[in-house]
């Protein structure tokens, strides 16, 4: 459960609770955090963000997708839902970690990107642009539009996927 409010204002990189685009799928919130501002220039190389040139992960505790070999995984605290291996390579298991995480236990795993040119079809209906989840834009964020991304970067929904998010959008920050 959490809380969100129009009391406290959205600023950059605060969590905020928002209306998707209309999907069919009924009347619902998401949770992003709003990382781009109208003017800014967004940009995800290697699967880190830029916003306006400069390293906005730093300041940030996103997760990502890492490769594990099988045999060291089990030393790893994990969410074991989240697991999965390809059958191509059995002795290795992709796992969604936090950066913050894997830095300080200096775990022995490769952080799992996709190569540039290399796109998402979601994406690319959305930006017409060959891009994906780990190598996006550079896109300049539109008047009264913000771009929201989710912290688990992996896995989350947001404006990569949906487009850029307008102002009249937003419920609350979460408190």
């Amino acid at each position: 459960m959490l809380f969100a409010s129009r009391l406290r204002k959205p600023r950059r990189f605060r969590l905020v609770c928002f209306r998707p685009p209309p999907s069919g799928r009924g009347p619902g919130c998401l949770i992003c955090r709003l990382c781009g501002l109208p003017g800014d220039v967004i940009e995800i190389r290697k699967g880190i963000l830029y916003v306006n040139n400069e390293d906005a992960d730093k300041n940030l505790e996103p997760i990502h997708i890492f490769k594990v070999n099988r045999s060291d995984s089990a030393t790893i605290r994990h969410d074991p839902r989240l697991a999965y291996t390809i059958p191509s390579y059995p002795g290795i298991i992709y796992l969604t970690l936090a950066d913050k995480y894997v830095r300080e236990h200096q775990l022995p795993c490769e952080q799992h990107l996709l190569p540039p040119g290399l796109r998402t079809d979601c994406i690319f209906s959305v930006y017409k642009k060959n891009w994906n989840e780990d190598n996006f834009g550079p896109v300049k964020v539109p008047p009264r539009q913000w771009f929201l991304l989710g912290d688990d970067r992996g896995h989350a929904i947001d404006s990569r996927h949906l487009g850029f998010i307008d102002h009249n959008k937003y419920v609350g920050t979460v408190l």
